[in-house]
């Protein structure tokens, strides 16, 4: 079981880089394309921060696997507050905006 929890969670680590290796790609290309992108990694951040969780409860899982499992959900929430506030105008914006002619 242990052999399973850690393939989870480096499942998820692996999850996160790819997200972020596409994100930065399609980001860099073409700004217009990235909303899309985000959508698209929701449901694979989601699913890789989830799976793990059965397996560490019922297995007597080290403190390290913990850690990294709450390491790999902290950054994916961190990954979904940045697609929420990536569509609230700062107020600098708005400042500007008011600013203009």
């Amino acid at each position: 079981m242990d052999l399973l929890v850690w393939f989870l969670i480096v499942v998820q680590v692996l999850t996160i880089a790819g997200c972020v290796v596409v994100i930065a790609r399609s980001h860099r290309q073409d700004v217009s394309r990235l909303a899309r992108t985000l959508h698209r990694t929701v449901p694979a951040l989601l699913a890789a921060g989830v799976l793990p969780v059965p397996a560490l409860l019922v297995a007597d899982a080290p403190a390290a696997a913990w850690g990294l499992w709450g390491a790999g959900t902290v950054a994916a929430l961190v990954y979904a507050a940045g697609d929420t506030l990536r569509d609230i105008p700062s107020p600098q914006a708005a400042t500007c905006a008011g600013s203009r002619p």
